[in-house]
């Protein structure tokens, strides 16, 4: 079993898709130098679908390490797609997204600390094979005990991924919301009471 980053970057991909549906929600934008909600949102978003495009890039990087058995490769780009990932939480999100930055927060959350596991849990295995290999009476047996340990840890890492993805899909989709119900109003700032509710039925 192992974690499948190609699904890190796709779902971080619907962050483009985000973007332009929130430009629904600049249907009452004004020509006043003051930046109105709705260019604050659109902002945020192009902010995320930045950083997220940046990401990808880095967890597709620790793709092809995990693919090559390349630890310190490993190191080097989970260390770098977790500081991309991190810029996510460090936004500053405008009111009406506040309940989505948060999700996209957990999500990071998730992620890096999966990233993180999954290469302790490698090197791990490495040094193991490594001792075993200087004691071959013994290395059937020990290799047997690391693998069935390897597999239950490895079942963690794989939950704490799916919960990070979990949340960086409920984000995506609580932006849809938003945006379906600014575009269905020509006051986007009028419909963000009628949206937080919606999100809370859509989030189960």
């Amino acid at each position: 079993m192992k974690l499948s980053m190609k699904r890190i970057s796709r779902v971080l991909a619907c962050a483009a898709a985000a973007v332009v549906l929130s430009f629904a929600l600049a249907s009452c934008g004004g020509d006043s130098q003051q930046k109105t909600p709705a260019q604050l949102n659109r902002e945020y978003m192009a902010s995320v679908n930045s950083i997220s495009t940046e990401a990808a890039d880095a967890l597709s990087s620790f793709n092809e390490a995990v693919s090559q058995g390349d630890l310190a490769a490993m190191r080097l780009s989970a260390s770098d797609a977790a500081k991309k990932l991190e810029k996510i939480s460090a936004l500053s999100a405008p009111e009406p997204l506040a309940q989505v930055h948060e999700e996209y927060k957990a999500g990071v959350d998730d992620l890096t600390t999966a990233l993180s596991e999954y290469v302790e849990a490698y090197a791990s295995l490495q040094n193991a094979s490594g001792a075993q290999s200087q004691e071959q009476s013994s290395q059937g047996q020990n290799q047997s005990v690391d693998s069935s340990a390897l597999q239950a840890q490895l079942q963690e890492i794989q939950a704490r991924y799916d919960s990070g993805i979990k949340h960086l899909s409920e984000a995506d989709a609580m932006v849809a919301q938003l945006a379906g119900d600014g575009g269905s109003s020509s006051s986007a700032k009028g419909e963000e009471g009628d949206a937080s509710s919606d999100q809370q039925q859509d989030a189960e």
